[in-house]
């Protein structure tokens, strides 16, 4: 049974599966959560259980009938996937005339079977538009091919734009008979009151430490250390821990050795030369994992004098040791420096410029650390 693959999230699958064993699911559901929790894979899973042919429905969804089996490739003819792309003009039949839009819309399909958690960059900026919304109107009113019910997912609906919103809206109050249409969202304030209060809303939670650790090893990271550092760094985010590990770590955790380095030397036009990396979007992500990185680095600076067995960076004591010895007030300020920088994510979300915020991190932790060397 595939509901078994969701990790850290009980009370939602509890949900799920009364309405696939009991045959009772409702029109339209919200999942709200944290990014990387795992809302999208569950919304495709309850899709396939609820068109399983698997004859016990606490079986649902197999992963092994036809019906699973087209779901999971995305061609399901009664399934619709929406998520935020840059604007495609789609035709309400579903068409992409252009070539390079078409091409860049497969690659994310592709990405998407493949490798969900792996980031996809766009080539433009992202949203739900009322084209979409135009489609799923399109099909949603066809007849059903193969389904007992015809499933809409609309990933990151909190991307729908104002106008694809209020169309929408509409077809949320009157459903087909038989539609289950499934929004996933991790900014419930974006989105129209109207929108949520029509949805059966089913919340998702931080993924533990401990599950995100035992994930890990059974992705295939064996060295100790690096679980418990990725784990970490990802906060409960298991999309970030495995895109951290999967890139291994050690690339970006040298761009964040550099960068203290720099900051404890002072060294302005080092800074400047090591800047000149995070000048595009593209890097914006690079940029974020460095800064939790630095955050967890922050949190060594504490444990290191009084509790040194809760150090994650263990081979970076000697630079501990010095920072420790040069920097007697540090280990005070670092619960503000660690806010701060959790300010600074919270801006790179936001899709602010990164060169901008690492210029910002650099001007507020250079005096605070090589400032009292």
């Amino acid at each position: 049974m595939l509901f078994n693959r969701i990790k850290g999230q009980r009370g939602a699958l509890t949900i799920l599966r009364k309405a696939v064993t009991e045959d009772i699911p409702s029109h339209s559901y919200l999942f709200m959560g944290p990014d990387g929790v795992g809302k999208f894979t569950t919304a495709l899973y309850f899709g396939m259980a609820l068109n399983c042919l698997d004859d016990d429905p606490h079986s649902r969804p197999c992963g092994k009938c036809s019906s699973c089996k087209k779901m999971l490739s995305f061609s399901h003819p009664d399934f619709i996937y929406l998520f935020p792309t840059p604007n495609y003009e789609i035709s309400p039949t579903g068409e992409i005339k252009d070539a390079k839009n078409l091409s860049e819309y497969e690659s994310y399909l592709k990405n998407k079977k493949v490798s969900p958690w792996r980031y996809f960059y766009f080539q433009g900026n992202t949203a739900i538009r009322l084209d979409c919304i135009r489609m799923l109107q399109h099909r949603i009113n066809l007849s059903f091919i193969e389904a007992r019910y015809k499933v809409v997912v609309i990933e990151k609906a909190d991307y729908l734009n104002v106008h694809a919103a209020n169309a929408f809206l509409k077809t949320l109050e009157e459903p087909p008979e038989n539609v289950v249409i499934i929004l996933t969202s991790s900014r419930n304030e974006s989105m129209l009151s109207t929108i949520i209060s029509r949805c059966q809303k089913v919340n998702f939670n931080r993924i533990n430490l401990q599950t995100i650790e035992d994930e890990l090893f059974f992705y295939g990271v064996e060295d100790a250390a690096q679980i418990k550092m990725i784990a970490r760094i990802a906060n409960g985010n298991m999309e970030k821990a495995l895109n951290t590990w999967e890139a291994q770590s050690s690339e970006t955790r040298a761009k964040m050795r550099e960068l203290l380095d720099i900051i404890i030397q002072g060294d302005d036009l080092s800074f400047l030369k090591y800047a000149e990396h995070y000048k595009t979007s593209k890097s914006l992500n690079e940029l974020s994992e460095v800064l939790h990185y630095l955050i967890v680095w922050l949190g060594d600076v504490v444990f290191f004098l009084e509790s040194p067995e809760e150090i994650i960076n263990i081979d970076m004591t000697a630079e501990l040791d010095k920072v420790a010895a040069n920097n007697p007030y540090l280990t005070d300020m670092c619960p503000e420096l660690i806010v701060f920088l959790e300010t600074m994510l919270k801006r790179l979300e936001g899709n602010v410029n990164p060169h901008l915020v690492i210029i910002e991190v650099y001007n507020h932790l250079k005096p605070c650390i090589r400032g009292r060397i």
